[in-house]
């Protein structure tokens, strides 16, 4: 792995059971997340877009072990400067062809609670709702100080300076660390839990849908400010969307997943202007243009998404693409990528002319 990728994730899945009769007995799996690679850099946005219930929350809440994988590997890079004890986790490491130490590799899959706790504080997540996300019976000054009690044992009094100082990064005042979340809007809340996950200066924040609950002009200074901070503390995240247009601001690479696959990665440039799958140009198609003289033909997928417990032979996308051949329902494709990074998982990504968005 090379040092400037944070956290590989390779061969994630994550299968939930599907239990019938009095003995509930287990008669067959949900596959909401199968097969999952992507790689994330330091310092950048990795936008993972998708219809809903196509496991991209459910992929995000792996990676932060919100959810026990089922199978697959969670890469983390250990730094030097480490706060904590975390050596013995140490499960790979990885050597230049030279035999040159490049750092090691924590499974972040494959820890028990107690291991995982020395440093759950690298990674962290901000929720897709404010309202229910945010104890109500919690002050704000308790609400942000909860992770760094668990972590430094101090009481909440103690870490009154540090409250303040994470309310003003976020745009919010201090003298009202005392107020409870019921006196304040949806963007100050979500504000709120923006702190409370920076708390423990994390390398890693999974952004689930941070600004859907928003109103839009609130979801531009959200996003304005995930930006900002992102470039003051060199954070990077997993930013988790169903808005095309949100993604493409932020985001420097971005992942179309679909039935629990990432059916496409690239560049959030060449995406956007050059996509190689017919689930990623169809959902580009219906990202609203702010060029008047631009007229784009609306693709409308027929179908529902498959059921993940029951899903189709061959390609999962072909019951409901216009390309699709004979090949497309009998044989999985594979996963190919161009020199420039370009990734896509389609039989005819190469011989189909498909119009990007501009």
């Amino acid at each position: 792995m090379e040092t400037n990728y944070l956290i590989e994730v390779n061969n994630l899945s994550k299968y939930f059971p599907i239990r019938r009769g009095v003995l509930r007995q287990v008669v067959g799996h949900v596959r909401a997340v199968d097969g999952v690679n992507f790689k994330i850099r330091r310092g950048e946005t990795l936008g993972l877009v998708g219809e809903s219930g196509c496991g991209k929350t459910t992929a995000g809440r792996c990676v932060v072990r919100a959810y026990q994988p089922t199978t697959g590997e969670i890469l983390f890079h250990e730094d030097e400067d480490l706060t904590y004890n975390v050596k013995k986790l140490v499960v790979h490491a990885r050597h230049h062809k030279d035999g040159i130490s490049q750092g090691h590799m924590i499974d972040f899959a494959k820890l028990d609670s107690n291991s995982l706790r020395q440093y759950r504080h690298e990674i962290q997540m901000i929720f897709q709702d404010p309202f229910s996300s945010l104890n109500p019976r919690m002050t704000v000054l308790d609400i942000v100080a909860e992770p760094l009690v668990i972590y430094t044992g101090k009481r909440p009094r103690q870490l009154k300076e540090e409250v303040a100082d994470l309310l003003r990064k976020v745009g919010l005042r201090p003298e009202h660390m005392n107020r409870y979340p019921n006196a304040f809007s949806g963007g100050q809340r979500q504000r709120i839990g923006i702190a409370r996950a920076l708390a423990l200066h994390p390398k890693l924040i999974v952004c689930d849908e941070p600004v859907s609950a928003l109103d839009v002009s609130v979801q531009a200074q959200v996003v304005n400010l995930l930006q900002d901070l992102q470039s003051q503390l060199n954070m990077a995240y997993l930013f988790i969307a169903h808005d095309l247009s949100v993604v493409q601001h932020i985001s420097n690479r971005v992942a179309v997943m679909y039935l629990g696959k990432i059916v496409e990665l690239a560049e959030s440039k060449q995406l956007y202007q050059n996509p190689r799958h017919p689930y990623t140009e169809a959902l580009l198609s219906a990202v609203p243009s702010t060029d008047p003289d631009v007229k784009r033909e609306r693709i409308f997928l027929s179908g529902d998404v498959p059921n993940p417990a029951n899903p189709p032979s061959g390609c999962a996308f072909h019951p409901r693409c216009h390309y699709a051949k004979d090949i497309c329902k009998q044989e999985v494709p594979e996963w190919r990528e161009t020199p420039e990074g370009h990734g896509v998982a389609c039989h005819f990504a190469d011989q189909l002319s498909l119009v990007g968005v501009h």
